[in-house]
């Protein structure tokens, strides 16, 4: 060693150019040791987070147009004219698309048969399930629900149906794009 020069000076201080050739570790399994192995693990386990953060941006996305969806159609349930007048803008504010034109015009006449027939509606069980994810973005929802309505003609009459409701991503938020009743 050269005085003065820091491995002279501290003795502690170790050469490169002394060590040997770096040994992978006998523990880590065959695959670990070979660069390319290591290659193939970094970019499996890329490509496994990939899936599972969309995963979880899937199972988001469901629960906000599952929650939306029967928000949105409990605004075509209220339980009596009062109510339905109030709900009309919600079932406005809840659509989009081809169901968007025609919210205006059908929230309307809800609230003038609510009044007509003096109907009173109570949901007893509404459950909704993603149906389809379509390549748009929307999803089909289909809503199922018992209620019982009472109106100028009959009282508590027990009914039970099922909607398919197409929701559809607007503004970070889910929309009724289409609403079909299911009939079989």
């Amino acid at each position: 060693a050269v005085a003065g020069h820091p491995v002279a000076q501290h003795p502690e201080l170790v050469r490169l150019d002394l060590l040997q050739p770096h040994q992978p570790d006998p523990a880590l399994p065959e695959l670990a040791r070979d660069p390319g192995g290591a290659l193939l693990v970094a970019t499996g386990g890329f490509l496994a987070l990939r899936s599972h953060q969309k995963s979880v941006a899937a199972v988001r996305a469901e629960t906000a147009a599952l929650a939306a969806a029967k928000d949105c159609v409990a605004a075509t349930q209220a339980p009596d004219a009062t109510a339905m007048a109030a709900s009309q803008q919600k079932i406005i504010d809840c659509s989009t698309g081809d169901f968007g034109a025609q919210a205006t015009l059908y929230s309307g006449l809800l609230v003038d048969a609510y009044q007509a027939a003096k109907v009173q509606v109570q949901v007893s069980d509404m459950r909704a399930a993603v149906e389809r994810h379509n390549d748009d973005g929307s999803m089909d929802v289909l809503v199922a629900m018992r209620v019982k309505v009472t109106n100028s003609e009959a009282a508590n009459q027990e009914q039970g149906y099922r909607l398919r409701v197409q929701m559809a991503p607007v503004d970070g938020t889910y929309k009724i794009a289409e609403l079909d009743q299911v009939t079989s």
